[in-house]
């Protein structure tokens, strides 16, 4: 019992610290707690985006319950499962058709491969091609891709191939390349849409480059649903480049409503990638499942030290 406790004090009183600031893992569950007990109280506003965020928390954070806090884990994937669960019986009701197209990114096991933070940068000695794709990014047809995977149909995949492997593709258009990677590995079409380590590097790289500069452009508001995005991808793929700045950290619990606990928009409006479903309080619920994606990583990633 001493030792528990002792382990106990260190982990949850001493704060991580990074770049010489701190943050603790109680303030991330907080924020990410919080962010799960809106879509809770709200699923008959959310679109299919909201589960995929909260599915990424379950699958993702399930193998700590049995480290460090892992009562305080086990909470959050318990509450996450009951979430993923609320969204989708809600959005099977309301968007028939778009569920039965993407219902499988919300089932359990998903986002289930864990992969070891670890530096990349530098591994190839090569140059990151920064020319941006002036191709427009239609989510329609990139569900419609997502779809060929995850149900198995190999044959369809030809035209999503090219679209997947866009060398230029920025934005949107690049963190659904690497989403796209991260289903393929469990996909039956695996072996038609395999990536080299060097096409795969090569997408990352151009990736943290992009949120290098949201960084250094202050996190203009326009950009704060595509940074988020990427800070999820980035722990999804294990790239420890996108967790060494505290100051990212502390953005993205400072965007969340004092309130409401969700995240929105009450500046500016803005056209966001997908179907974004505006909701009470200026709360968006692709934002707020992005959010809750990227603090789950932020987390991961803290208690992924300890181990």
């Amino acid at each position: 019992m001493i030792l528990i406790l002792h382990w106990y004090f260190i982990f949850t009183l001493i704060p991580l610290v990074l770049c010489n600031h701190t943050i603790t893992t109680n303030q991330i569950i907080n924020t990410l707690t919080r962010a799960l007990k809106f879509f809770s109280l709200h699923t008959d506003q959310v679109n299919l985006d909201a589960g995929i965020g909260t599915r990424i928390v379950a699958d993702q954070l399930r193998p700590y319950i049995i480290y460090k806090q892992g009562k305080l884990v086990k909470k959050l994937v318990d509450l996450s499962e009951y979430v993923t669960w609320q969204i989708s019986q809600s959005v099977r009701k309301r968007q028939s058709n778009y569920y039965k197209q993407l219902s499988f990114l919300l089932m359990p096991g998903t986002f289930s491969n864990i992969v070891p933070f670890q530096f990349h940068r530098n591994k190839y000695k090569i140059n990151i091609e920064t020319k941006c794709s002036s191709s427009i990014f239609f989510e329609k047809l990139s569900d419609q891709c997502l779809h060929t995977l995850g149900y198995g149909k190999c044959n369809e995949t030809e035209s999503c191939m090219i679209l997947m492997n866009d060398p230029y593709a920025c934005r949107y258009s690049l963190t659904h390349q690497i989403l796209y990677s991260i289903i393929a590995k469990k996909s039956l079409c695996y072996y038609q849409y395999r990536l080299s380590s060097l096409d795969e590097y090569q997408m990352i790289s151009r990736m943290f480059n992009e949120s290098q500069t949201i960084a250094r452009k202050n996190f203009l508001e326009i950009d704060r649903d595509l940074f988020m995005e990427q800070i999820a991808l980035g722990g999804l793929v294990g790239w420890n480049e996108f967790f060494q700045d505290i100051n990212w950290f502390n953005k993205i619990i400072s965007w969340q409503h004092p309130i409401e606990g969700c995240y929105g928009n009450d500046t500016i409006r803005i056209i966001n990638k997908r179907e974004e479903m505006q909701m009470l309080h200026h709360c968006l619920s692709h934002r707020t499942s992005v959010a809750i994606a990227a603090l789950s990583q932020i987390l991961r990633y803290l208690l992924s030290r300890d181990i």
